[in-house]
Parts: C-alpha cells; structure tokens; sequence
C-alpha cells in the first residue's frame, strides 16, 4: 500500500482502524498483566513506592536502607514469566545478585486472623508475645500442616533475629510488616524449610517485599527447542531429567508428608550461579499433600468437563458432582506429561518436550508415555500417581543413558 494513502484508508475505515488499534492495547495490557512481557521502569515504581512508604516510616527490614537511602542495591531489571506476583524484579547488592518478590494477589485481611484490634477510643491493641507466637503456629499448621521449632518460630517471629525489637511502637510496627508476609506461602515455605537446599535461600525484606538469592532458571521449551541435536546437547538434557528426578525424589521423601508442586514449568527449576544443585523458583503454588488435598476437596462444584483441579494437582468429581476427593496424580506423572514429553494433543507429540530427541530410544518413549498417562485415558487429564516401579525403571534407564552418553563424548 502506498504510503500516502494511509490516511486515507485510515478515515475509510475508521471502524476496523479503532478495532485493530484497542486490540493491540488489549494485547499489550494482558502481556504485561501476565508477566510475559516486562519492563524495568515497574522495578523502579516499585521501589519507588516501597521506598516511599520507608522514609514514612510504615516500611522496614534489613533491604530499606540498602534500597532506598545507601542506594546499595542497584541494576534493577524486571523478570518476565511471574504472573501470580505483582512484582519480580532482580537487582544487585555489592557482589550479590537477588531477586525482589510480592504477591500480587494479597490477602484480604477479613480472610485470616486480623493482627490487631481497635478499642473504644480508636487505639490499636496489637498481641503480646506469646498471642502472636501461637497465632504464627496456627497458621503454619493451616498453610504447611506441620509445627515449627523455637528457632524456625523465632525466624518467623521477627524480621531480624539478630536485633530484637523491645520498643513497643517499633515491634508493632515490625509485626505490621511481618503478618502480610506470612501469608505469602513462598515466603513461609523459604523460611521453615531454609536448611533444605532446594528453595532459593531468603536474603532479606522491606516492607511486603521479600528478597531470595538469584537462581537462573533453566531454559523455556522454546529455547530448548532451539538446541541442537548433537550429542553434547542431548546428554545435556539426560543430566538434567536426572537432576529433575532427584529433586523430586526430595519432595516426596525428605518432608513431614509429601510435597505437590501444582504449577510445573520448566523455568520454575532452576541452578544457582555457579552450583550443581537444581531448585525449585515458585513456591506459591508448592503444597503439602493434606493441605493440596483440602484445598481441591472444598466441597466446591465440579468443572464443566466434570475433573477437579488446582493448576497441575488433579482430583475427581463424587457422584454428587462435588469436588470433595484427595488429590490422586503425583509430581512425576505431571513432569513426564508437561516437562519431559511436551505437549500433546489426543495422545500427539505437538510440541516436543526435553526429552523428545532423535536420540530418544523406542524404550524411553514408551517409558515417558506411559510415566505421562499411568491410567492410559487419552480423554482427559492423567489422574492417576506413577508407581514407585516405574519411577524406579525410568530413573535408572536416564541415568544409565546419560552415563553412557557422556562417557562417549
């Protein structure tokens, strides 16, 4: 089309011009509301806005003055795939890379235990000591379904373990800091379970945010796509399914009671800068089973198709068409079916997964397909857990591959 005829294609038809134009903001809006898109001048809102309410004195930790006075922490730069948060940005602390996080979706304070109450006169009455220790107890044993240590109980208690807070008006305003946080499951998940080294260690907070150490993901499916098939790349990727597979391992047997991860992604494992250990990134969707299994089980209306589902933690519908059963599929069904087979469509590779390659043996696929689908139904969603012997069968045949594989590079 000529050039200088746009505007007047434009006045002609005005009504598709406005069309096409609200849907690229509509598009825009949802990339950035989504977090598939970023840009670090939020960073900088953010910070600008936590750093506001810290000269106010309504925000503390050990990050504000670092943030917002020393100016410490610099090179902000939004991270993109976060959408259940309202902020992820990573920056730098001296020689320390980290990574800033809140919730997007904060809890309304009418959803759990108010922290103080209002008397008569308008005075606020926070609780004592021992109120507001058994108050972080209950809610550990409702979110995590588990009782914590004096030393866990203090680390919850308190933003610095280091430095007690005895002035009242400073523990209250450290108790105001601290009850939003508790309720971020991630947050509570980083700190009672800090000696296990499979979440990104907590750095630090201010205000609502929380800080954890850098931990670079691991490559989108896109990207691993985009990776050769030679046989560096493939033992590459038998190296991390082991890896994958061990972690796991970890979460069913390493916790009180098995631990369901119920948004699996593969950016959402990830390595330390300059560590062999694989972790886990978002915890806000990391449950115990009891808690995962409450949750699927609320007596709520079955879905349309008639499945009962919290993201990847699957259940079935009763008879009464109520979602009031356990959660019956495992974390290895779900990494076999999203993760290590790909997507599929009516029991069709579409997309291949990491470990869909020409040097994918016949015994290996037939492994994946069954790991992915252990009930074998092509109509719906796995629902059903995979048996220690196959896990076993898979985790020796990956590990056998990749040793092989290596050992003839």
């Amino acid at each position: 089309m000529n050039v200088r005829r746009l505007p007047g294609f434009i006045y002609n038809y005005k009504a598709a011009t406005v069309f096409v134009f609200l849907a690229m903001l509509l598009l825009v809006y949802l990339l950035l509301h989504w977090g598939i898109v970023c840009t670090n001048l939020e960073a900088w809102r953010h910070v600008s806005n936590v750093c506001s309410a810290h000269r106010k004195g309504g925000a503390i930790g050990i990050l504000c003055d670092p943030l917002c006075s020393e100016r410490g922490i610099h090179s902000l730069a939004c991270e993109t795939l976060h959408a259940g948060k309202e902020a992820v940005f990573s920056a730098h602390w001296e020689t320390t890379r980290l990574v800033f996080k809140a919730s997007r979706t904060r809890t309304p304070s009418n959803q759990y235990e108010s922290l103080f109450w209002t008397d008569s006169s308008g005075n606020r009455r926070y609780p004592s000591e021992p109120d507001f220790a058994r108050m972080i107890k209950v809610l550990i044993a409702d979110k995590l379904n588990t009782t914590v240590s004096p030393l866990q109980l203090e680390r919850l208690a308190r933003l610095r373990t280091h430095r007690i807070e005895t002035e009242p008006s400073r523990r209250q305003l450290e108790m105001e800091n601290l009850w939003p946080l508790l309720q971020q499951n991630e947050y509570l998940m980083t700190i009672v379970y800090e000696d296990r080294d499979i979440f990104p260690q907590m750095i630090g907070t201010c205000g609502t945010f929380y800080a954890v150490e850098y931990v670079r993901p691991i490559e989108t499916p896109t990207t691993v796509l985009a990776l050769s098939d030679s046989k560096p790349e493939w033992a590459k990727r038998l190296k991390l399914a082991v890896m994958i597979m061990d972690l796991l391992e970890e979460f069913d047997s390493n916790f009180p009671e098995p631990i369901h991860l119920c948004d699996v992604k593969i950016n959402h494992f990830g390595l330390p800068l300059g560590g062999q250990k694989l972790k886990f990134l978002d915890l806000d969707a990391v449950f115990p089973r009891t808690v995962i299994s409450k949750v699927i089980g609320d007596g709520r209306d079955c879905q349309d198709h008639g499945d009962c589902d919290y993201f990847d933690c699957r259940s079935f519908c009763s008879k009464e068409k109520k979602c009031n059963g356990p959660v019956t599929n495992n974390n290895l069904q779900v990494i076999c079916e999203k993760i290590f087979l790909g997507w599929t469509l009516s029991g069709t590779i579409i997309i291949p997964g990491l470990l869909m390659s020409e040097h994918t043996t016949s015994s290996l696929a037939v492994l994946l397909r069954q790991c992915a689908n252990p009930s074998g139904d092509l109509e719906h969603l796995s629902r059903a857990a995979v048996a220690d012997k196959l896990k076993t069968r898979l985790h020796n045949m990956l590990r056998e591959m990749e040793q092989k594989v290596s050992a003839s590079l």
